[in-house]
């Protein structure tokens, strides 16, 4: 069930890049990138490769949705 989402459904999100992140979007984004990176190190089996490349793409999405964040942020 698909469910449109709003700024408040993703006040969780903001609270925790807010605590622990400290609102610091490029560092939340290299992290992203390690993350993606990381699968070169699992064994093989580990994950199919469909897998592997869907959560490397939702990773990457995620990515890029915080540097056009951060791009705004600073434009403003």
């Amino acid at each position: 069930m698909r469910h449109e989402l709003k700024a408040s459904d993703l006040s969780p999100i903001i609270e925790y890049l807010n605590d622990y992140h400290e609102v610091d979007l490029l560092s939340l984004s290299e992290w992203l990138n390690q993350s993606i990176y990381m699968f070169h190190y699992l064994p093989i089996d580990a994950f199919s490769e469909l897998e592997r490349q869907d959560a490397s793409h939702i990773l990457m999405g995620l990515r890029e949705a915080v540097i056009e964040v951060y791009i705004q942020i600073i434009k403003n």
